[in-house]
């Protein structure tokens, strides 16, 4: 059964707290964001202190400034995501991420990317 979309800001409150750890990374795994450069599918977030700005929780998603490319000299862009299109948010104590590490996954939603995945098949 897939998760609420609530479970999914209840997470992104705990990650904006933990922005405040300069140890603490976040990635959120989505299927769409929207840019303002135009969409961004299968994309990934890498959410720290360094590399997200105005981060603001709302009811259906998300919007912050982030840079894409962390350690490139590229501005910031504004992302908009909406919660149905998140399907995992990790937490990691360095840049570098494992998924198979299971206590760093903060929320999973595998429906999500199966529905995602679903919808470039044809019957």
């Amino acid at each position: 059964m897939p998760r609420e979309p609530h479970d999914v800001a209840a997470v992104l409150h705990q990650v904006h707290a933990g922005l405040s750890n300069p140890q603490h990374h976040f990635m959120v795994c989505t299927t769409y964001f929207e840019t303002e450069n135009g969409p961004v599918m299968l994309g990934t977030l890498h959410l720290h202190q360094s590399t997200v700005w105005n981060l603001q929780i709302g009811t259906d998603g998300f919007v912050c400034e982030v840079l894409l490319q962390p350690g490139s000299q590229q501005p910031r862009s504004s992302v908009r995501v909406a919660y149905a299109n998140i399907w995992q948010v990790l937490r990691g104590d360095g840049p570098n991420f494992n998924a198979g590490k299971r206590e760093g996954v903060l929320y999973e939603n595998n429906h999500v990317l199966s529905t995602f995945a679903k919808q470039g098949l044809t019957e």
